[in-house]
């Protein structure tokens, strides 16, 4: 099989909730990421956009359902708004954040 067939991620049945909210952010989610795919996820605020990629990145773990990598994949986690050092370029930053969670980037430039 190519690589640009291959299903390296797949989320099935996933439903994240609040304790204090009457609905969930997320309900029933299934996606699927083909190697090499360019991904973009859109919303209205508070639709659940960055729980969505928390739960990816492994770093929302309260959750109902499957997040599944295929072997020899990982991801990484950038904050919306991390602690920045003001002395390091946006990209110096980037590539720590990369190395710390063991994400893959290919390249970054």
């Amino acid at each position: 099989m190519s690589d640009d067939k291959k299903v390296i991620f797949s989320m099935s049945g996933v439903t994240k909730s609040y304790p204090d909210a009457q609905q969930p952010v997320l309900k029933n989610i299934y996606l699927s990421f083909f190697y090499g795919a360019k991904i973009g996820i859109l919303g209205l605020n508070g639709s659940g956009k960055s729980t969505l990629l928390k739960i990816i990145a492994g770093q929302e773990k309260n959750f109902q359902g499957d997040v599944v990598f295929s072997q020899d994949y990982s991801v990484g986690y950038l904050e919306q708004e991390p602690q920045m050092d003001e002395d390091k370029t946006v990209l110096e930053i980037v590539k720590e954040g990369v190395a710390k969670n063991g994400g893959r980037s290919g390249r970054i430039q």
